[in-house]
C-alpha cells in the first residue's frame, strides 16, 4: 500500500498542542487543522434539531401513531424462581377488543438448563412471559389481569452474600449463554466458571493480565491500606422508557425502537424471525435517553413483532416505569476488597483487588480494569467473581463496571494519602503519569478552589463537608464499519444518511457541521 508523511495536532488544546508526524495511505484526504482555523467546527452553533424539540415538531418512539394500530401490555412473572404448569388465556382471548396473544415458549439449546415444560424457568419477578395486542392500552392491560398462570414455585435468593454461601438456592445450575451488555470490561464472558451462583474468576482484560509478584512489592512497601468497599445496584431511569413500535406487512419488518443502536436491533430481528437484513428497517429519530442500556431489541421487540404478524396490524408496545426498573437492567452491586502498598515518596509497590457483584440472572457484575490501568504499578492481580441471583439482568450504564471500580480505588487512594500525609490532590501528581489528567485536576482545582479545603476529621459536629478529589478513565471502542451517505439534490441541498444514533449528545449537529466544513457550506 503506497503511504505518505502528514502532520496531525496532537496534545491538550490550551496548554501544550503540537503536532506530530504519521504515515497515512495515500488516498487518505489531508488531515484538517486545529478548530480555530476551521470555520464552522468547534464553533457555537444551533443543534439543527433544537427548534423540533422545544416546539413539540420532534416524534419520540412513544409518539408513533400509525392507522390502524394496536396497543400491547407484557404478561410477567410476580414470582422469583418457578417452573410454570400451565398459563390459561382462554378469558382473555375473548375479551372485547384482543387481538392477539403470544406466549414465550421454551426453546432447548444444547448445553442450557433443561426446562421442565412448555414454557421457559421463571428466574426472576418480573421475567416476561408474553403479551396482548388490543384496540387500547387499558383493554391490554385488563386482559393481562385475566390470563392465570400456574406457578410450581421453587426456591430463590435475590441477597448477593447469601447467594455465595454453600447451601443457597441455585440460580443457574449450568453455565449461562449470555455475552455482557455495553462495553464491560470486567465479565466473565461464558458463565462457565466458578460453584455454586459464583461464576468466576476474571483475571485479565484486553489491556493484560495480572503482572509483577504482589508479595515481594507489599514487602517492599513501607504504608498498606487494606479495606473493602461496596456499592449499590442502581436502576435506569431514561424519561423515555424502553420500547418499540412494530409495523410488519408484507415481508418487510419496520421497527420505530428507542433505541442507541439501530443497526444492532435491526440485527437483532433479523436473526430472530430468519430474515434478510435489507427485510429489517429500524428507525430511531430522537431517543429519551439511553446511557448504555439500550442496546438490544430486548424481549419486548420480538414480543411486539410476533404480535404484529399474529394480527396483521402495527404494534405499539412501551414499557412502563415499573417495568422499566425490574426488567430492563441495572448498574450492578458490588463488594471489592483492595489492598495497596505504598513507598514513603509515595510510589505504588502492589495493588490487589479482588470484587464480587450481582447482575441478577445476567453477566458482567466485574469492575471493570480502572485498578491495572490509572496508576502505574509494578505488581498487581484482580480477581472478578459474578454472583447470580434471582433477580433482573444487569445493562450497560455509562462505563459500565469503571464507575464501581473507580469508587473503590479512589477511596484507598486517598486513605493512602492520608497514611502517607500528602495532599490527596497532589499525591496523585506523583503516581499518576498522564499529562493530561494532571492538567484536568489543575483546572478542576481552580474551579473548586482546592484551596479552601481543610484537614481530614477538622470538621465540627457529626455532619461534616468537605472537598474531595477522584478520577477515571475509559479506554475508546472504535469500530470501523460505520458509514455515511451523503447525497447533494439539484437544488443544492445536501442530504446525510447515517444509522450513528445521537443519544442527546448532538450527533446530527456534528454530522452537518463536518459536511459543512469540508463542502464550504453555510
Amino acid at each position: 500500500m503506497d503511504t505518505r508523511k502528514d502532520k496531525f495536532p496532537h496534545g491538550i488544546p490550551g496548554h501544550n498542542l503540537s503536532e506530530i508526524e504519521r504515515e497515512i495511505p495515500v488516498e487518505e484526504p489531508p488531515a484538517w487543522p486545529v478548530n480555530d482555523k476551521l470555520k464552522i467546527i468547534g464553533k457555537r452553533v444551533t443543534r439543527i434539531d433544537a427548534l423540533d424539540k422545544v416546539t413539540g415538531k420532534a416524534k419520540y418512539t412513544s409518539d408513533i401513531k400509525l392507522p390502524g394500530m394496536l396497543y400491547a401490555k407484557m404478561l410477567r412473572s410476580n414470582v422469583p424462581h418457578a417452573n410454570i404448569a400451565s398459563i390459561d388465556i382462554s378469558k382473555a382471548k375473548n375479551l372485547a377488543g384482543v387481538h392477539a396473544i403470544h406466549l414465550i415458549e421454551s426453546v432447548q439449546k444444547e448445553g442450557e438448563e433443561k426446562e421442565s415444560g412448555k414454557y421457559p424457568m421463571v428466574k426472576y419477578a418480573g421475567q416476561p412471559l408474553g403479551a396482548v395486542a388490543a384496540e387500547s392500552l387499558e383493554i391490554a392491560k385488563d386482559a393481562i389481569k385475566l390470563i392465570e398462570v400456574n406457578y410450581e414455585r421453587k426456591p430463590f435468593v435475590i441477597d448477593m452474600e447469601k447467594a455465595m454461601e454453600i447451601g443457597s438456592p441455585i440460580v443457574f445450575e449450568t453455565p449461562i449463554a449470555q455475552q455482557a451488555d455495553g462495553g464491560d470490561v470486567g465479565e466473565v464472558h461464558d458463565g462457565s466458571k466458578g460453584k455454586g451462583n459464583v461464576r468466576g474468576p476474571s483475571t485479565g482484560s484486553f489491556f493484560g493480565g495480572p503482572r509483577g509478584d504482589l508479595e515481594k512489592g507489599f514487602t517492599a512497601a513501607d504504608v498498606i491500606v487494606e479495606n473493602t468497599y461496596r456499592t449499590q445496584v442502581h436502576t435506569h431511569m431514561p424519561l423515555e422508557t424502553h420500547g418499540v413500535v412494530v409495523d410488519w406487512r408484507a415481508d418487510v419488518m419496520m421497527v420505530y425502537a428507542s433505541t442507541q443502536n439501530t443497526a444492532g436491533v435491526r440485527n437483532e430481528m433479523a436473526s430472530v424471525f430468519n430474515l434478510p437484513k435489507s427485510k429489517v428497517r429500524v428507525v430511531c429519530d430522537y431517543m429519551g435517553g439511553g446511557f448504555g442500556a439500550k442496546h438490544s431489541a430486548g424481549s419486548f421487540g420480538p414480543m411486539a413483532a410476533n404480535l404484529a404478524k399474529k394480527s396483521g396490524r402495527p404494534v405499539w408496545l412501551m414499557l412502563d416505569r415499573q417495568e422499566e426498573h425490574i426488567a430492563e437492567g441495572n448498574r450492578p452491586s458490588s463488594i471489592q476488597y483492595l489492598k495497596i502498598g505504598a513507598k514513603k515518596d509515595g510510589s505504588l509497590m502492589g495493588i490487589h483487588q479482588r470484587s464480587h457483584g450481582t447482575a441478577g440472572v445476567g453477566l458482567g457484575a466485574g469492575v471493570g480494569r480502572i485498578a491495572q490501568v490509572l496508576y502505574p504499578c509494578p505488581n498487581f492481580a484482580t480477581e472478578q467473581y459474578d454472583v447470580l441471583t434471582n433477580a433482573g439482568p444487569g445493562a450497560a450504564w455509562r462505563a459500565p463496571g469503571n464507575v464501581q471500580g473507580a469508587f473503590g480505588l479512589e477511596q484507598a487512594i486517598d486513605e493512602l494519602a492520608e497514611k502517607l500525609n500528602m495532599n490527596p490532590l497532589k499525591y496523585r501528581d506523583i503516581i499518576d503519569e498522564s499529562e493530561v489528567r494532571k492538567v484536568e485536576r489543575q483546572r478542576g482545582a481552580k474551579l473548586f478552589d482546592w484551596s479552601r479545603r481543610q484537614a481530614a476529621g477538622s470538621g465540627k459536629g457529626t455532619v461534616k463537608k468537605g472537598l474531595g478529589v477522584g478520577q477515571s478513565t475509559w479506554p475508546r471502542f472504535v469500530t470501523l464499519d460505520s458509514s455515511v451517505e451523503v447525497k447533494i439534490h439539484n437544488d443544492g441541498g445536501v442530504e446525510i444518511r447515517s444509522s450513528v444514533q445521537d443519544i442527546g449528545t448532538g450527533t446530527k449537529t456534528i454530522l452537518a457541521q463536518v459536511v459543512a466544513e469540508e463542502m464550504g457550506l453555510e
